[in-house]
């Protein structure tokens, strides 16, 4: 049972900095003042907030 907890325990943070370095690696190549090129810059722009909700629920720039 230890093993098993070990594993997926392992697996999650392999998951996580994964997930880490692919947001880095959008985030550093994103120049801001121009439209999101990519899916990946996309996404990185999400989740540090340069997305909003609008009035319609539509994401807006900032």
């Amino acid at each position: 049972m230890f093993i098993i907890m070990t594993a997926v325990a392992l697996i999650g943070l392999l998951a996580s900095l994964v997930y880490l370095v692919e947001f880095a690696r959008a985030s550093r190549g994103d120049a801001l003042f121009l439209p999101a090129s990519t899916g990946r810059a996309r996404r990185a722009r999400r989740i540090t907030g340069m997305y909003v909700r609008g009035n319609d629920d539509q994401l807006v720039g900032r």
